[in-house]
């Protein structure tokens, strides 16, 4: 199992700078309120520049999305006319250097079905850009390769009835490398 999680790493392109999503040992539950917290780990490779700009978009099954203050950045919060949000966060100062993780929590009320959301994100470092959108693939088929280059963060929302903690599907390596079928998601 180390032998095939090291071979999906190598072939991985673009890994070096992700977003995952945490919720902290919390449950999303499908109506009710919570915190989403996207992690960026470190700035963008192989330039090793700091991140400047995040970018967020939530489908308009979200009730609400509201960033939570960060220090050093500063935060906005677009909806468009079929309901989409766009969080975006502005550094104010240097930015996320390199070497460094950040914290980006956003208080949400979880959509009211339950499924699997993706969160597609862009991380800016500069003028270049990581945009993690890409679905998880289930196989290799034609033009469709596996795994996914820029994998998007998703989250798991569960029906009102269940209790249980839920595990969030990041973009991390070792998360897009699965050794089993992958899950169907909702957007």
């Amino acid at each position: 199992m180390t032998a095939a999680a090291i071979a999906c790493l190598a072939i991985v392109p673009g890994a070096g700078a992700h977003g995952t999503l945490n919720l902290y040992g919390k449950t999303a539950v499908a109506g009710k309120n919570g915190t989403l917290t996207l992690t960026i780990p470190h700035g963008c490779l192989p330039d090793a520049t700091p991140t400047t700009k995040i970018v967020l978009k939530l489908s308009s099954a979200w009730q609400a999305a509201k960033p939570s203050a960060v220090a050093g950045w500063k935060s906005t919060v677009k909806r468009s006319a079929n309901g989409q949000r766009t969080l975006t966060w502005l550094a104010t100062a240097g930015g996320l250097p390199n070497a460094q993780s950040g914290d980006f929590p956003i208080a949400v009320r979880w959509p009211k079905k339950a499924g699997i959301y993706n969160t597609p994100t862009a991380q800016y470092c500069g003028s270049q850009l990581m945009y993690w959108k890409d679905a998880f693939n289930a196989a290799a088929d034609g033009d469709l390769p596996y795994p996914a280059n820029y994998p998007v963060p998703r989250v798991r929302v569960h029906a009102a009835a269940r209790r249980t903690p839920s595990a969030v599907t990041g973009s991390s390596p070792l998360s897009i490398c699965p050794l089993h079928g992958a899950v169907g998601s909702t957007q």
